[in-house]
């Protein structure tokens, strides 16, 4: 009887200890892929807040055409971005990126900053880029302000077209000494402030010193001014150029009052007649040719 005892108390210490197990699973479970959730959730969180902060101030004249989840599991997935350019009117597709994140990391799509170089890479002005995805010509802005391309000059040879163009001037301007002095038969889409070095060798501008291959500026189009958005363009700034707080530029642009920025370039958009005329202003140093597109009866140019 005393064995028929201990059998029923080990049954009975077993009955408990898998009784406990099952519970622990129904608890340990959920929690676990909430935990799996939220770790995911923030690192998706943070690659979209570091996607719109390049958005704002690292892409001449590109628009967001959509951003969204794709894959996502608790343990990460992708954001995929899809950006068109605006070309007086003329919506033009620029590309589509897959970034990635995990339960710990997160990653920018590389095809950002890549570029499809064609032309001789030991003579910097002989070269172009193109965006890899879509093949359209990449409007470039200059480090320098002597002996640079004027690109814009061809564009006389190609009429009904619209088109972009990238002006680096012989100095820097102000908002204002922009409106007043800029075509006002042209759209100002984007305005350059500086090159950024802290992602230029990522870029290749080490190797082409006189292209800025990482520009940073800022959006000018559909009635936004410096003053207007510097709050929330200096906070992107800030998460987008980590690890380079001491730089000149950096500093600058941080502290300089908004309506004093001196912007040393801009893209200009509108009818390749009219772009053509801004590469004889005394004002300009060089001019890049981006995207260009053929007209069509069907949409009338902005301007």
């Amino acid at each position: 009887m005393l064995d028929n005892a201990l059998r029923r108390a080990k049954w009975r210490q077993r009955l408990m200890m898998a009784a406990t197990a099952a519970i622990v699973v129904v608890i340990m479970v959920p929690l676990g892929y909430g935990l799996l959730n939220k770790l995911a959730a923030r690192q998706s969180s943070a690659l979209v807040a570091q996607l719109n902060a390049y958005h704002t101030v690292a892409e001449p004249n590109v628009s967001l055409s959509s951003e969204m989840l794709a894959n996502n599991t608790s343990f990460g997935g992708n954001v995929v971005t899809k950006e068109y350019k605006d070309i007086d009117g003329y919506m033009v597709p620029w590309g589509t990126f897959s970034s990635s994140y995990t339960n710990l990391h997160w990653w920018m799509d590389d095809s950002f900053t890549v570029q499809t170089v064609a032309g001789d890479q030991q003579k910097p002005f002989k070269r172009q880029d193109f965006q890899p995805g879509t093949l359209q010509k990449i409007a470039r802005f200059y480090t320098g302000t002597k002996g640079l391309p004027n690109e814009a000059r061809t564009l006389a040879q190609l009429p009904n077209h619209v088109g972009e163009i990238a002006v680096t001037f012989k100095r820097g301007y102000t908002y204002p000494e922009l409106k007043e002095m800029l075509p006002k038969n042209l759209n100002l889409r984007w305005a350059y402030l500086f090159n950024d070095t802290a992602h230029a060798a990522v870029a290749g501008d080490v190797d082409q010193p006189k292209i800025a291959e990482a520009p940073i500026g800022m959006a000018l189009s559909d009635g936004q001014t410096p003053p207007s958005q510097v709050k929330w363009w200096r906070k992107a700034l800030k998460l987008h150029w980590t690890g380079a707080k001491a730089n000149q530029a950096y500093q600058y642009a941080m502290k300089t009052p908004a309506d004093r920025l001196k912007f040393k370039g801009v893209i200009l958009t509108g009818t390749t007649e009219h772009l053509a005329k801004v590469a004889t202003a005394e004002y300009v140093a060089g001019t890049s040719v981006g995207v260009t597109v053929p007209r069509v009866p069907y949409i009338t140019p902005r301007k």
